[in-house]
């Protein structure tokens, strides 16, 4: 139970410093949303891919 409120605190620090709310280093800013979008680019392609093995499977029935 700890450990998610320690997941939700670091989600509530990532969106303040993402939102400008948060002063930091602007390289540290631009860095996190290069990750962020990083990681929506690997969600897309991972729910691509798992849609194209999805059909593959279900051409084989």
């Amino acid at each position: 139970m700890m450990a998610l409120v320690w997941v939700i605190d670091i989600v509530v620090t990532v969106v303040k410093i993402l939102g400008g709310r948060t002063r930091v280093n602007p390289v540290l800013r631009v860095g996190m949303w290069v990750a962020l979008l990083c990681v929506v680019a690997v969600g897309i392609a991972a729910a691509a891919g798992f849609v194209i093995l999805l059909e593959r499977w279900l051409t084989t029935l």
